[in-house]
């Protein structure tokens, strides 16, 4: 039986303009009963600051942020992911939600699912800092598996949720960017924006 269990997560964003930087405030992180089978996910594509990107919503919570270099390889991995689900196209819902995101700050309500091990590492990445970095060895001991780095770094890798699951926060021990799924070039610009 597979350990995957859905996630719903809620944050609550704080801007401190003094210090001019944002500190994000965890509220809840938590089990939910609600499965994503027989809903009605909307998805598109939308322009940032970063390059393309892909974000799907069931109701009003995120359980997609992607950039795809190739878009269509992108949808073909969505459709496989959500296929028990009903999926419509919307561009200008997602246009509209990626500058709320990536211009405004805006925080929505996320949902995913993973495993245990997963859960734990999608965890401590909430909890790093913006403007901040931290290793694939720290997740890995603040996780409880210290010799699990490896296995962290192929949890961090498989996160669905990028930039709002700051998974480009995390590098390599030796200050090396490490890699990163949707390509290191977005990585530097992500960091780069956050460390103003």
């Amino acid at each position: 039986m597979s350990d995957a269990k859905p996630l719903y997560l809620k944050w609550q964003l704080y801007v401190c303009l003094q210090k001019k930087e944002c500190i994000f405030a965890l509220n809840t992180f938590k089990k939910h009963s609600m499965q994503l089978r027989n809903q009605h996910i909307q998805y598109g594509f939308a322009n940032t600051r970063f390059g393309n990107c892909f974000i799907a919503t069931v109701g009003d919570k995120v359980c997609q942020l992607s950039f795809f270099g190739n878009p269509a390889d992108g949808m073909e991995a969505f459709s496989r992911r959500f296929k028990h689900n009903t999926l419509t196209e919307n561009n200008p819902h997602a246009q509209q939600l990626a500058d709320a995101i990536f211009e405004q700050a805006y925080f929505p309500e996320l949902y995913h699912e993973g495993t245990a091990f997963q859960q734990k590492v999608w965890k401590a990445l909430l909890n790093i800092p913006a403007g901040t970095c931290s290793t694939y060895a720290r997740i890995a001991m603040e996780t409880g598996h210290p010799k699990a780095v490896r296995a962290v770094g192929t949890a961090v890798g498989t996160n669905p949720i990028a930039y709002l699951i700051p998974c480009h926060r995390v590098i390599r021990t030796d200050g090396g960017l490490g890699g990163y799924r949707w390509g290191l070039d977005i990585k530097k610009k992500i960091l780069a924006f956050e460390s103003k």
